[in-house]
């Protein structure tokens, strides 16, 4: 289903009985989402840039109600909000909600993006969510987006991250996102459970993710906020940033924004 002037595809990967992973590419772009699967009900974890035909793809994977929740609120992780009847978004992405419905699709006239709905349901603090022998309990991940949230699924031990921790970079440079310093925090949150999960299931890049990964992120943040390292200088598409590579991972980032104060 082409809904602009760009073709996107997708596949289907079951993860296990009740799980699938839904990748939506083209060639330039791929971002996963996650079908979970419940007795009761099914979350869909993310509606991808809604150039494929989500609804119905669920709708062949599960005759159970779905839901979607957003770990967070950028334009590849909305765009499928549509389809569905309740979006579950974290109250503290409802400002990045709104440019990426608004602005940041500029920044791709080859998509033909889908409109949003009144079905949005903006939720605030801790949050679980009961499937039906299934528990998924949210972890909130600020750093990418002030409202980024991670999922525990409990009973798999699997935690799905979005764009937190991928085995790529982590971009702290747009706008909406928060410092190095606030980023650490997060990851240490994640690194505080780490008995909780087995694996990580980024939206992007390669999957699964060794939970050791997150390591790497707390050890380049405390070098960077030790001053022990900087990042090289890069051009992005929305400007100037700098980019600290370490090991497998990397932080790309804005001088402003490592420190919590900017006079630290």
């Amino acid at each position: 289903m082409n809904l602009g002037e760009k073709n996107m595809d997708y596949k289907v990967v079951q993860m296990d009985e009740h799980t699938w992973r839904i990748e939506e590419f083209d060639d330039t772009s791929s971002v996963y989402m996650y079908l979970l699967e419940g007795s009761e009900r099914a979350m869909l974890l993310d509606s991808g840039l809604g150039m494929i035909p989500l609804d119905e793809i669920t709708a062949e994977l599960t005759s159970l109600p779905v839901d979607v929740l957003a770990t967070h609120a950028h334009l590849d992780h909305i765009g499928g909000n549509s389809s569905f009847e309740k979006v579950y978004i974290n109250e503290l992405d409802r400002e990045v909600f709104s440019l990426h419905c608004d602005k940041f699709r500029s920044y791709y006239p080859d998509y033909q993006f889908r409109g949003q709905r009144d079905n949005i349901i903006w939720y605030t603090g801790e949050k679980e969510f009961q499937l039906g022998g299934r528990t998924l309990r949210l972890v909130s991940s600020p750093g990418h987006t002030l409202g980024a949230v991670s999922i525990l699924d409990v009973e798999r031990k699997w935690l799905f991250t979005g764009d937190t921790c991928c085995r790529a970079s982590v971009l702290l440079n747009l706008e909406y996102t928060t410092t190095v310093e606030t980023y650490k925090r997060t990851i240490e949150e994640l690194l505080s459970i780490r008995e909780q999960y087995d694996l990580t299931w980024p939206a992007h890049h390669k999957i699964p993710v060794s939970p050791e990964i997150l390591e790497q992120f707390r050890e380049a943040a405390d070098l960077l906020l030790d001053k022990k390292a900087e990042g090289e200088d890069i051009e992005m598409p929305f400007g100037p940033a700098k980019c600290f590579y370490y090991k497998d991972i990397s932080i790309t980032y804005t001088p402003d924004r490592v420190f919590d104060r900017n006079d630290a």
